[in-house]
């Protein structure tokens, strides 16, 4: 699907600048106001789900919880979905390992109906790419598409960390899927002091579409309970700078709305 030349923006660069983990913390939520880009998705199981506000929003679908706190439950009864204590699992090799494809689609499809309830949805995507077991993406573009949702599917796997055994399916059915593919690009694994420059190197990127991930938050002290929040506030303060405010404006911008309302 050659979505740029559908939107007259062939040969142009075009930025999708997201912001991941809505609701999981106020610091985050805050930190979307703040920084004023349109696009992000809400973790619905998230404490702070409830209070995010705006007008390109998807649903970041939620399988793991990784941290020792704050931890997200699922918000149905699948037993392939919990710890001993009730939490998603901590870790993407024991939800791969134990999820029941059922009990999954039961619970992505009561995080969308949920997030429908706060907020009018226009995309999902996935908390840490939980869905790249080949049968589990199955469902989720299955159900974007029911929902008449557009999900992320990145134009290539390659440092995603999917497990070789996956690639072959899961390359092959993203490869059929009806919707665009994104350059994805995301500076979490990166020391915080590198951040700046991940986001001045855009301004060296060749024209294309491009799936820019942030985790931006406010410099709180409930945003610095996370384990990674020198990482999260280092966005912030990257995207707030003038030059890298500068660098943005040289691409055109996109919402997920946009690209909905162009399918």
């Amino acid at each position: 699907m050659d979505l740029l030349a559908r939107l007259g923006l062939f040969g142009r660069r075009v930025l999708l600048l997201h912001h991941d983990d809505l609701g999981l913390t106020h610091a985050q939520n805050s930190a979307y106001q703040a920084l004023g880009f349109p696009t992000g998705s809400v973790m619905v199981p998230g404490a702070w789900a409830s209070g995010v506000r705006g007008e390109d929003l998807g649903v970041h679908l939620v399988l793991t919880s990784e941290w020792p706190a704050p931890r997200m439950r699922p918000l149905t009864e699948g037993e392939s979905l919990r710890d001993e204590a009730g939490y998603f699992p901590s870790s993407l090799e024991v939800l791969w390992q134990r999820a029941r494809l059922e009990e999954v689609e039961r619970e992505l499809r009561a995080q969308i109906e949920a997030a429908k309830r706060l907020f009018s949805p226009t995309h999902v995507d996935t908390h840490q790419g939980a869905v790249l077991r080949p049968d589990l993406a199955e469902v989720y573009l299955r159900l974007a598409q029911e929902y008449h949702l557009v999900p992320l599917v990145p134009e290539s796997l390659e440092g995603l960390g999917v497990p070789s055994v996956f690639l072959p399916d899961l390359e092959r059915l993203l490869a059929q899927a009806p919707f665009p593919k994104v350059r994805f690009l995301d500076a979490y694994g990166l020391p915080p002091e590198e951040c700046l420059g991940f986001y001045l190197d855009l301004a060296k990127l060749p024209p294309g579409l491009y799936h820019v991930v942030h985790h931006s938050a406010l410099p709180t002290p409930e945003g610095r309970a996370l384990p990674d929040w020198q990482t999260r506030e280092a966005d912030y303060f990257a995207l707030s700078h003038p030059e890298v405010r500068r660098v943005l404006a040289e691409f055109h911008p996109l919402t997920w709305r946009m690209v909905r309302d162009a399918l």
